[in-house]
Formats: C-alpha cells, sequence, structure tokens
C-alpha cells in the first residue's frame, strides 16, 4: 500500500506502517522528528499521489534528500522518478516529485488536522470579555473546518481523520468512533475521535487502567492542580506553550501500531 500521513511531523503512525512494509510518507510543514520518507510543505501539493523523487548516490553524493534541480530537462538527472519506467514526474517550486504510473494515487490517508481552532477545549476564546464574538477565532475556526472538509473529500479510497472531541462533530458530522490510549495498552486518558472513509472502527488490542493522577501546586497561582501523569509529563518536558501542544498532539505508539495492523495488514 501506498500511505500518506498527513499533518504528522513525529513519525509515529508513518513509522508503523512501515514496520509492516508499506511505502509511507509522512508530510507536514514541520520537519520530521525520526528520518524517514517526509515531505515538508502543503500536504495538496501531494494529496493526488505525487511524492519527492529521491536521489541516487550518483545525483545526490551527500545525501541532502530530495531533488532540487532548476532545469526543464530532466534527462540528465539519475534520480528515482526521473529514470526509472514506469514513474511520471513534475516539478513544484523546482523539486522534482514523482508517482507510479500504475498506482498514481494514495491508497490510504491517516490525517491529524491541527486541532487548535477545532478542540471544544478552546471554545472559551470564540467569545470576548463582554461576551460578544471573537470575529478572528470565528475566522481561524472556519478556515480550520475547510481544511478537515478537504481532507475528507481527497481523492483517497480509504481515509482516517483524526481530531480530539471538536466542532467538527457539530459543523462536519459526528465521528465513527472514540478512541482511549488505555485501550490500547497505554495508562492515559485522552478521547480520540475518527471519521472513517471505507476503514472499520479499530478492535483494542489492550486495555488497561486510566493511569494515575498528578496533585501539585501551581508556583505561580497557589491553587491545587490535579492532572493525569502523562499530562502532568507533557507539562514537565514543554519549554512554551506551542511545544507542549506539538508534544500532547503525538499519537500514542499503541494506537498507531493498531491503525497499522488492521488497515495496513501484511505487507502486500
Amino acid at each position: 500500500m501506498r500511505v500518506l500521513v498527513a499533518c504528522e511531523y513525529s513519525g509515529i503512525v508513518r513509522d508503523a506502517f512501515k514496520a509492516k512494509g508499506h511505502e509511507a510518507w509522512s508530510c507536514d510543514l514541520l520537519p520530521t522528528d525520526q528520518p524517514g520518507l517526509h515531505y515538508q510543505g502543503d500536504i495538496f501539493d501531494i494529496l493526488d499521489g505525487w511524492t519527492p523523487a529521491m536521489h541516487t548516490s550518483d545525483c545526490d553524493p551527500n545525501g541532502e534528500g530530495v531533488c532540487n534541480i532548476t532545469k526543464d530537462d530532466t534527462s540528465e538527472c539519475k534520480c528515482y522518478g526521473a529514470t526509472q519506467d514506469g514513474m511520471e514526474y513534475k516539478k513544484i517550486r523546482d523539486i522534482l516529485f514523482c508517482r507510479p504510473k500504475d498506482n498514481p494515487h494514495w491508497d490510504l490517508m491517516i490525517a491529524h488536522p491541527p486541532c487548535t481552532y477545532l478542540s471544544v477545549a478552546g471554545a472559551w476564546a470564540m467569545y470576548k470579555k463582554d461576551g460578544s464574538i471573537n470575529s478572528d477565532r470565528m475566522k481561524n475556526q472556519n478556515e480550520a473546518l475547510d481544511f478537515v472538509r478537504k481532507l475528507m473529500d481527497a481523492p483517497i479510497e480509504k481515509i482516517a481523520v483524526e481530531n480530539p472531541i471538536s466542532v467538527i462533530s457539530s459543523k462536519i458530522r459526528k465521528p465513527d468512533q472514540i478512541v482511549q490510549p488505555y485501550q490500547f495498552g497505554h495508562k492515559a486518558s485522552k478521547s480520540t475521535c475518527l471519521w472513517l472513509k471505507n476503514l472499520p472502527k479499530l478492535i483494542h488490542t489492550n486495555i488497561v487502567d486510566k493511569g494515575e493522577f498528578k496533585v501539585w501546586i501551581d508556583k505561580k497561582t497557589g491553587k491545587t492542580k490535579r492532572q493525569s501523569v502523562w499530562i502532568y509529563e507533557c507539562l514537565k518536558e514543554s519549554k512554551s506553550k506551542d511545544h507542549l501542544r506539538t508534544i500532547r498532539s503525538k499519537t500514542f505508539q499503541g494506537i498507531a501500531d493498531a491503525m497499522a495492523n488492521q488497515w495496513g495488514g501484511e505487507k502486500l
């Protein structure tokens, strides 16, 4: 299978499918945390099956990655895709892209659209102190919903869109399934909604307890706080609010493995 993991920089889901023998790519505006097939850029550059052409050692002795040829004639380039039979290629912003002629599309996409303006946890920001609507926040939310709709409508046979409890449920449609990390071997609670197209619901693989809670005194406010241990560990690890958001957004390994095992199966 050709698998696209949209809006993922961690490589967790991508590598779970890679381990099953599939051609799995991740895509995000951020660079990947782990080495692997990753396109740093706009997901809509590659939704119809294009991937950056990978260099051969002859073409890229320094191992810099994708081809950055600037001339229109690609005949001298020894990149995979420019020279191999059965491939077609094009350039996007001077980067050579290729896809196989016999299977020009992705077979499966798992998308993790940013939840900043979608999650119900941030619903309070939709209103100003005087009770009026925050027009900037509303605009951002509408753009985020349009992004989700485009992902759901992508020309791919099998699609899963993942998000926490969010306005996608009320503005687009209710999720097909809600899963928890503790259903897949992690002692943590984190409601994860799945909107599925031509995919079965995930079967729980290892149900454990929901994990312990940490109680502590906030040094700034003096108030007592209570959080699950995994969130508390994220807070300790984070360097900023943005960093905390990226840490908490990572897919739990047990859920990623379940996706790869149940939606990818053995190597085809």
